[in-house]
């Protein structure tokens, strides 16, 4: 723990010179007196700061200057690295919410380089003092900075690896891991799911998930993952590369594309149909399909009358539609992530999070006093001439005539500037700007602008 030695050293210097010359109990209540005075609150100030970061975080998202980048990223990396299980899952929501608010920026890189190194490192080790809500924050932590702040789809799909050597765990590697249970397997499940909706379906590896579909055929006949495993395989099915999730038999090696995702979509719609029976009688798998009925359901009706979802969420009084697998795959996790209260305003807000649903949010414009604007305005200017009025105009000379036409045409022109003026100046005032100038020459006069 930092700080517990440096604490305990403290209190032994500041026990020997309070206590000297005293005995007793006398001695030792000095010590307790003076003891929140001598030792600084390291603990509770560390323990504090991811909470504090994080829901400032939650508050409003911002676009980080440099120097608070480098100090949120370097604390944070910290209580990954040494703190205990609250302290990793503060931190891990905290670096999470960091990949959203950075990932256009130069720092993206560096958020993801240097969090999937001690993320990955964390997982591949599992800490047997590691609670469940823990684990689950850096399985979380690892798909989110993945998938916002990785520069390809390699990258993409090594986070894939990290979190499939959990669901599938083979002799090799997961007999150094615990085993997680059923509600934890779901959520790696879901994180999963998350990155490859950030995969371009091309740019799938060959070879690699090959025998995914498999897995999640069994997981879709044990209870507590039977919905998960189920939306999976539609996502799949969705990204139309089944042959790169499926480990051909030798009766269908000479099959072609459409003839194989027949077969595998038989496959599921027989073991879905089976499960759909079962939860009507079996009252743990009925349970769990009350819980998520809708997207169960829509799971089923996917495959057998290859029915698209379609979903419609109201925020501030707007709609976003999801029709697809990966938008709603997307919509859960963030959302999940987030919080939903918070979902809203990253809605809203973040261009980021626009873009992945291409939302467009609306915003009224607010009323302004409408000020007094004639249809029409007219001028009107009286000339007097002392001296040449009084005569005849054909008496008149040339010259006087001239004189007398250039000074009405003075006296117009000047009229016509003022009522421009006088129009200009509402204009700006309708745009907001009279009062800044106004401001800005009063400041200006006062020597208050440098």
């Amino acid at each position: 723990m930092v700080g517990i030695k440096r604490d305990s050293v403290q209190m032994r210097k500041a026990a020997k010179k309070i206590g000297q010359g005293k005995k007793g109990k006398e001695r030792f209540h000095e010590i307790d007196d003076e003891e929140d005075r001598v030792v600084p609150p390291l603990k509770l100030v560390r323990f504090r700061c991811p909470t504090l970061i994080h829901s400032s975080f939650v508050r409003k998202l911002e676009k980080l200057e440099n120097k608070n980048f480098i100090t949120y990223l370097e604390q944070m990396l910290n209580c990954l690295k040494k703190g205990l299980t609250k302290e990793k899952q503060l931190a891990s929501q905290a670096l999470g919410l960091m990949a959203i608010s950075v990932c256009e920026t130069e720092n993206a890189d560096e958020v993801y380089r240097y969090t999937i190194s001690q993320v990955t490192k964390l997982l591949r080790v599992p800490d047997k003092l590691l609670e469940p809500c823990g684990f689950i924050a850096l399985v979380e932590c690892l798909a989110i900075v993945t998938s916002f702040c990785a520069s390809n789809s390699v990258e993409i799909q090594e986070a894939m690896q990290v979190i499939w050597e959990y669901i599938c765990p083979k002799s090799k590697v997961g007999a150094l891991k615990n085993q997680v249970s059923a509600t934890t397997l779901s959520t790696l499940i879901y994180a999963w799911m998350f990155l490859l909706t950030r995969v371009y379906r091309l740019e799938i590896i060959s070879g690699r998930w090959q025998g995914v579909i498999s897995r999640f055929l069994t997981l879709l006949k044990e209870d507590a993952t039977c919905v998960a495993a189920g939306e999976a395989l539609a996502l799949i099915f969705e990204r139309d590369k089944v042959d790169r999730f499926f480990v051909k038999t030798e009766e269908l090696l000479s099959e072609s594309y459409d003839g194989l995702r027949k077969y595998i979509k038989n496959m599921i719609l027989k073991q879905l149909e089976s499960t759909s029976m079962e939860a009507k009688t079996a009252p743990p798998l009925k349970q769990m399909f009350n819980n998520a009925a809708r997207t169960d359901w829509d799971v089923l009706m996917y495959f057998k009358e290859d029915k698209r979802p379609k979903y419609c969420e109201i925020f501030d009084g707007q709609k976003l539609i999801l029709t697809s697998w990966t938008s709603i795959t997307q919509f859960n996790f963030l959302k999940n992530f987030v919080g939903e209260e918070e979902f809203s305003y990253y809605l809203m807000e973040n261009e980021v999070i626009q873009e992945l649903f291409a939302f467009v949010p609306y915003y009224e414009e607010e009323e302004t006093p409408c000020l007094y604007e004639p249809i029409e305005e007219k001028i009107e200017a009286k000339v007097y001439l002392p001296g040449t009025r009084g005569k005849d105009p054909e008496l008149l000379t040339r010259s006087q005539i001239k004189k007398e036409r250039e000074q009405t045409k003075s006296i117009i022109d000047k009229s016509r500037t003022k009522l421009m003026n006088k129009r200009r100046t509402f204009a700006e005032e309708r745009k907001g700007k009279g009062y800044f100038e106004e401001v800005e020459s009063a400041a200006s006069l006062f020597g208050l602008l440098f």
